[in-house]
């Protein structure tokens, strides 16, 4: 759709602000189904379900907007008051900033509350205790990384920093001889983490005009 449909800043710039709605209430959704301790089989397989679609609601947002701003940066004729590129981007990254930093919190938070399992996860795989607490502290680290972006231009080695494990996620599954289903989860928070970095770039030609 990004292809074909016209160029509105207006628009493009109330679809990024609605980005970071659908963001908030993702991280949100995740916090609940990971540590509310909701019993009800029926609510948790709405949450998992507005979860899930709210990831793809995500995504097609994000590919959008990415394609218009790739069409406005390879565009000479238009200009910030016609439409706010810089705005748009920086709009765009809150809403993935917020997406990718939390995310990385939580499945820590997570990892904490089910330490135990994962530690025998880990040792069914080879890895010893240590090495759990290594990935526990680098995804806490990247999350917090991510989420200062702002503040330190930190998010780019975060995010390549987070890809890197998801890359030796992928590994220890394909390795152990799992179905490539338990590698979604890590495979889905690469290509998450991959649009964030090139978000990264467009945002740095943006602002250089390069």
């Amino acid at each position: 759709m990004g292809y074909f449909t016209n160029l509105n800043g207006k628009v493009d710039y109330q679809i990024s602000r609605i980005y970071v709605i659908v963001a908030i209430l993702l991280m949100l959704n995740a916090a609940v189904v990971n540590f509310a301790n909701i019993q009800n089989a029926g609510i948790m397989s709405v949450l998992i379900f507005v979860l899930n679609w709210g990831k793809s609601v995500s995504y097609f947002l994000i590919a959008y907007l990415t394609v218009h701003i790739l069409r406005v940066s390879n565009s000479k004729t238009n200009s910030s008051a016609v439409y706010p590129l810089n705005k748009i981007i920086r709009t765009i990254l809150w809403a993935i900033i917020i997406i990718n930093g939390f995310s990385f919190i939580i499945e820590t938070g997570y990892k904490l509350k089910n330490l135990d399992d994962l530690v025998d996860q880990f040792a069914h795989y080879g890895y010893e205790r240590w090495f759990l607490y290594v990935i526990m502290i680098a995804e806490t680290l990247g999350g917090i990384g991510i989420l200062l972006h702002f503040k330190l231009k930190t998010g780019v080695p975060a995010a390549l920093g987070l890809m890197i494990i998801m890359l030796g996620v992928v590994y220890t599954d394909w390795h152990s001889n799992n179905p490539f289903t338990y590698s979604f989860p890590a495979v889905d928070a690469f290509i998450s983490l991959f649009l964030m970095t090139v978000i990264f770039k467009l945002e740095k030609t943006a602002s250089t005009g390069q």
